[in-house]
């Protein structure tokens, strides 16, 4: 018998490890989630070979009940590093991911208690046993038992997308003596999961996704403030604090102001936020009073469109999983 599932482990979708294993940064990704937990750094290739991506995202998830304590803690192992501008962009990967496990584990929260209150909760638990383990249960006592969070982790591990559950349940409905009652009880289940596997955001719609275009943006920050203190700001805002020697100018020289822009659109959630944000950096940089004029022009420059910038970015960022920047090479020792 398999062991029971806490309600709250992290459930780890196999479409989330295969975004990880197939990125062309898995290595690197693997070092800073290794850094982020165990606060060491890793660099032995054998270790990094044999270690689980599964086991790995659970520590993740263990140490880090929220996205805004990974969030910061990644900003802090990242300002610790050499190349703390490269490793930054791993950062946004890293967290673009983990936020839809988070906010997958939030509509888990709110799925579980509407199906334990549904008056179809014995068959419905009783089609996810079938679904899941391969065999029918009767007995109403281990039904009665068996968590409803347990049964919804096996569904997830073992289907990674909505239209692969669909298709499992009514492969396994019409086994059944009796398919048209389950057939309902099947779309009890399918309706409820559905906000789980996010299933309109999930169909290949990359020749749909509106190009993050920036220029309105642009041309409205270049005529009314000073670009540099704005890509000073942002690069603070998203990387670390510039504090104006030669290696920061150079780091900076690698980053456009659409770059940096999309990069904080990624980090902050509402508008609200990005203001925050940009407040709390311009007030710690040398003379803050020029930088925190800055602020409301950026702010109102993404004002108006804001939600739909930020959707449209992480949207893009799903299909190719690399931040928009200039291509450059640092001066700093590779990690």
């Amino acid at each position: 018998m398999r062991d029971s599932i806490a309600p709250t482990r992290c459930t780890v979708p196999m479409s989330v490890i295969h975004q990880f294993e197939q990125d062309p940064n898995a290595v690197r990704i693997q070092k800073l989630l290794i850094y982020v937990c165990r606060n060491r750094w890793e660099s032995d290739s054998t270790r990094l070979d044999v270690a689980s991506w599964r086991s790995l995202i659970e520590e993740v998830r263990e140490k880090y009940s929220t996205l805004e304590l990974l969030r910061s803690r990644l900003a802090h192992q990242i300002g610790t590093l050499n190349k703390s501008a490269e490793y930054a962009l791993i950062g946004q990967i890293v967290l673009s991911v983990f936020e839809r496990i988070y906010a997958q584990e939030a509509t888990t929260e709110i799925t579980i208690p509407k199906l334990d209150q549904d008056v179809n909760v014995s068959r419905i638990k009783k089609l996810l046993i079938y679904t899941c383990r391969k065999y029918w249960e009767a007995n109403s006592y281990i039904i009665e038992q068996t968590a409803t969070s347990e049964l919804l982790n096996e569904l997830m591990e073992q289907y990674s997308t909505f239209e692969e559950v669909r298709s499992g349940l009514n492969i396994v409905v019409k086994t059944l003596n009796k398919p048209a009652e389950y057939a309902v009880v099947a779309e009890i289940i399918l309706r409820e999961v559905e906000p789980i596997y996010g299933t309109k955001n999930s169909q290949p719609v990359v020749e749909q996704i509106e190009r993050v275009d920036l220029f309105n943006v642009r041309q409205e920050i270049l005529k009314y403030a000073n670009p540099l203190k704005a890509k000073i700001l942002l690069f603070s805002s998203v990387y670390y604090l510039f504090e104006f020697c030669s290696q920061d100018w150079s780091n900076l020289k690698l980053y456009s102001l659409d770059g940096l822009l999309r990069t904080v659109l990624t980090q902050a959630e509402t508008i609200e936020q990005f203001e925050q944000l940009l407040n709390e950096k311009a007030s710690y940089l040398r003379e803050p009073e020029g930088y925190l004029e800055v602020v409301p022009i950026l702010v109102r420059s993404l004002k108006s469109n804001y939600t739909q910038l930020r959707q449209n970015l992480l949207a893009s960022l799903k299909t190719s999983s690399v931040a928009d920047r200039t291509q450059a090479s640092s001066t700093k020792p590779a990690l």
